[in-house]
């Protein structure tokens, strides 16, 4: 599947792929899908702000490049351990930030961007009010922009790998272990998982 980024942010894009290939596997991939969902949904609902959300879902997992091989399954997958997101989400900010200042990207954009990558996987730390955190539109619609692409069937399949286990059981694990804050994203999950024939 051929993803484009938009023509205003491919100087962004152009110096954040070399960068996820050096993370996990499926990063790339993710992280051109997410931006195409956030610019369809930008675009489509009229909510949110593109100049932020679209370089937040180039970025937001760049984080993992700095992590060892060895050490990502403390980050990932079903041993990793309760804070272990924090590391990406952490070390993705410096990176985000070194990139946005690069193609000197607008300092009250940025500093929106590099906030949002900070804590974008939030939800799935312990003892971290939700509410508290995700406390704007565009924190509340990146969140479950990047969860929608779990639903795909590329991902779904990936899911069912990565946790060694079948259909139903990858079903239960993406509905449990994925929060939406906006009832239009969640219904437009459940469509899609209802159309996978794995």
């Amino acid at each position: 599947m051929k993803i484009k980024i938009p023509k205003k942010y491919q100087k962004i894009w152009k110096l954040t792929e070399p960068v996820l290939k050096k993370g996990r596997k499926n990063d790339v991939v993710h992280c051109k899908q997410t931006a195409e969902l956030v610019f369809n949904y930008v675009n489509k609902n009229k909510k949110g702000d593109a100049d932020v959300l679209i370089p937040v879902a180039m970025m937001h997992d760049i984080g993992h490049a700095a992590i060892l091989p060895q050490h990502m399954k403390y980050v990932t997958g079903p041993e990793k351990l309760s804070g272990g997101k924090l590391v990406h989400m952490l070390a993705g900010t410096k990176i985000a930030d070194k990139i946005l200042r690069n193609v000197k990207y607008p300092a009250n954009k940025r500093e929106e961007i590099i906030d949002i990558i900070s804590m974008h996987d939030f939800d799935q730390i312990k003892g971290v009010d939700v509410n508290k955190t995700y406390n704007t539109l565009n924190k509340k619609l990146f969140h479950d922009l990047d969860g929608l692409d779990r639903f795909s069937k590329k991902r779904f399949k990936f899911v069912m790998e990565l946790y060694h286990c079948g259909p139903a059981k990858a079903v239960s694990l993406l509905m449990k272990g994925t929060r939406f804050f906006l009832p239009e994203i969640e219904e437009e999950a459940k469509k899609m998982l209802s159309n996978i024939k794995p």
